[in-house]
C-alpha cells in the first residue's frame, strides 16, 4: 500500500450497551452504526486494564500492563518499550495526539506527540487540515464519556463539584438519582457519535483522505453504576465506577476498524484491545515489536476463528490489585491482596453473578497463573503514596 493514514479515537469509560450497533434501542449513535457497517465490529473485545493510565498504554504499545508496567500515573514508561507513535513515526507519518489532560494521560511519551486537549474538538480538526496531505496518524482519546460529562478538566473547581454530585446521586440510591446519572451518560454518548465523532468522519471525507484512511474506533474501558455495591454508600470516586474491579460491565468495550481493502463484518470471536497496535503495523507493514497481542487481520479474513486469550488487570495505588483471565465461556479472577478467586459461566451468567471458581478449568487456570508470574509488588514509601493519592484525587477516583 502506498500509503495509508491512521486515526485511532478512543471513547474513555463507554459501554458497549449504549451503542446501537451493539444492541442498544435506546439511544442516539446513527453515526458510530453507520460507521460499524463499513467496517470490521468486534463483538467481545476486551480491554487490558479497568482505567486510563494502564488501559491506554496498553492500546498504545500492545503490551499487558504488567509488562508495561504503567499503574499510575506517575509511573512512566520504560523508553526501551516501543510505542505506535514510534513506529508510524519512523516510517515518515506525522504523529499527532490530543488527549483528555495533558498533564496526564502520555506526558511522558514524547513520541506521542501530544499536541493539546481533545475537549477542544476544533484543534483536532485544525491538525488534520494542516496535515492530510502527508502520511498521518491521529490519536484522539475523547472524555465526552466520562463522568460528570462535558465539563472541562481545567476547571477544577466546577468539575470537581459535578463529580461530587455525579457520585452523591448514585450514593442516594434513588430510582430517579440513578436515572438521572444514566441519562447524563447517554446525551453524553449521544455528543460523542453525533457531534464529535461525526465531525472527524465528515473532516476526512472533506480533505478526500477517508479512502486511504484506517479509523478505529474504541473504548479504554467501561463503566459501571455501582451495582455492585450492596451498600451505595461505599462509592466514594470514580474508582467505584471503574478501576475498582474486573467485571466485564467494565472490561467489555467497544471496537471497530475501518481500513482499505477490508470487507464488512461482525467478528464474533474474542479479541483484545492489546491487539489494536499490531493490527495496524499489520495494515502498514510495519515491523511489530514485541507484543503482547497479535494482529486481526487473519480474523477478519477467515483464517482464524478461535477466541483469544485475554488479560486483564487493574491497579491501586501503585500496585496490581486484581487480575484475570477471560476465555469463552470462562472468566477467572483473582483478587491479589488477599489472594481470593472469582470464577463465572459468562455463557449462561452474563452479569456474572453466581461464583463458579472451583468449577474453572485447567486451562483458564493456567493462563492466569501465567500472567501472575509478572505481577511484581512494589514497595509504596509513605511520599510516593501521599502524591498518587493527590493525583487520583485530582481526577476524581477518590
Amino acid at each position: 500500500m502506498d500509503r495509508l493514514n491512521v486515526v485511532v479515537y478512543v471513547s474513555d469509560a463507554l459501554r458497549v450497551d449504549h451503542l446501537g450497533c451493539y444492541g442498544a434501542k435506546f439511544v442516539n449513535t446513527h453515526t458510530i452504526d453507520r460507521f460499524a457497517d463499513t467496517a470490521l465490529r468486534f463483538d467481545q473485545a476486551i480491554t487490558a486494564a479497568a482505567w486510563t493510565a494502564p488501559a491506554m498504554t496498553s492500546i498504545a504499545t500492545g503490551l499487558y500492563p504488567q509488562r508495561h508496567g504503567v499503574f499510575d500515573w506517575a509511573n512512566p514508561l520504560d523508553p526501551s518499550i516501543e510505542t505506535v507513535f514510534e513506529s508510524f513515526a519512523r516510517a515518515g507519518h506525522a504523529v499527532g495526539s490530543f488527549v483528555f489532560d495533558d498533564q496526564y494521560l502520555f506526558c511522558g511519551v514524547p513520541s506521542a506527540a501530544v499536541q493539546g486537549r481533545s475537549e477542544d474538538f476544533d484543534s483536532v480538526l485544525r491538525w488534520l487540515d494542516t496535515h492530510a496531505q502527508a502520511p498521518f496518524m491521529l490519536f484522539v482519546h475523547s472524555w465526552a464519556t466520562h463522568m460528570p460529562y462535558n465539563v472541562s478538566h481545567r476547571q477544577r473547581q466546577t468539575w470537581q463539584s459535578a463529580k461530587a454530585e455525579f457520585i452523591g446521586r448514585l450514593r442516594s440510591n434513588t430510582a430517579d438519582g440513578i436515572e438521572e446519572c444514566r441519562e447524563a451518560y447517554r446525551r453524553s454518548v449521544e455528543y460523542q457519535s453525533e457531534t464529535l465523532f461525526a465531525s472527524l468522519l465528515e473532516r476526512l471525507d472533506q480533505l478526500g483522505v477517508a479512502d486511504s484512511t484506517t479509523v478505529v474506533f474504541a473504548a479504554d474501558h467501561g463503566e459501571s453504576w455501582g451495582e455492585r455495591f450492596a451498600d451505595k454508600s461505599q462509592i466514594t470516586g470514580m474508582y467505584h465506577l471503574h478501576g475498582a474491579a474486573l467485571y466485564d460491565e467494565i472490561l467489555r468495550v467497544p471496537l471497530i476498524v475501518r481500513a482499505p481493502g477490508l470487507d464488512p463484518a461482525v467478528v464474533a470471536s474474542q479479541v483484545r484491545t492489546v491487539d489494536i497496535t499490531p493490527t495496524l503495523l499489520d495494515l502498514a507493514g510495519l515491523p511489530l515489536p514485541p507484543s503482547d497481542g497479535a494482529s486481526l487481520l487473519p480474523l477478519a479474513g477467515g483464517q482464524e476463528q478461535d477466541d483469544r486469550p485475554a488479560i486483564a488487570v487493574t491497579s491501586d495505588r501503585g500496585n496490581i490489585s486484581w487480575a484475570a483471565a477471560r476465555l469463552p465461556p470462562w472468566k477467572l479472577m483473582h483478587h491479589v491482596t488477599d489472594g481470593l478467586n472469582e470464577g463465572y459461566r459468562i455463557d449462561i451468567d452474563p452479569r456474572e453473578t453466581r461464583d463458579r471458581a472451583s468449577e474453572c478449568p485447567p486451562q483458564i487456570r493456567a493462563l492466569l497463573e501465567e500472567a501472575l508470574q509478572d505481577v511484581e509488588h512494589r514497595a509504596i514509601s509513605e511520599e510516593e503514596e501521599a502524591a498518587i493519592e493527590q493525583r487520583l484525587g485530582d481526577l476524581g477516583y477518590l
